[in-house]
């Protein structure tokens, strides 16, 4: 995306606890299974709809009609990795100042798997 100069991505694992009772009297330590997992995170940069007609306006017209979409976080340009999955956009914070570019903020929600790649 155009002018996005950060991200964040949270990736969550849950566990249930499947703590059985002892009968030896001994010390009794929690025992866990694999639960649901999730991610979402945000993404901050600056306004610039028009250079960024795919991506920014995308997300707006998303967050103003909510639907799902994808997202893609590169470490860089260098074609190394990368994480893609499904989102809702949750929010947009917008700002303005006479003397300076548009500050944007927006946070999503992952709808279903996330999937980390070192290719394409």
């Amino acid at each position: 995306m155009y002018r996005i100069t950060s991200w964040s991505l949270n990736v969550n694992s849950d566990q249930a606890d499947v703590t059985a009772f002892t009968t030896n009297g001994g010390p009794v330590w929690r025992s866990f299974i694999s639960g649901l997992n999730s991610f979402d995170g945000s993404i901050s940069g600056f306004w610039d709809e028009i250079a960024d007609s795919s991506g920014q306006a995308v997300i707006l017209t998303r967050l103003l009609t909510p639907a799902t979409g994808s997202i893609k976080l590169a470490f860089d340009d260098s074609g190394g990795g990368h994480f893609s999955g499904g989102v809702y956009w949750k929010s947009g914070s917008f700002g303005a100042s006479l003397d300076a570019a548009v500050p944007v903020s927006y946070s999503f929600q992952g709808n279903g798997v996330l999937v980390y790649s070192t290719t394409g």
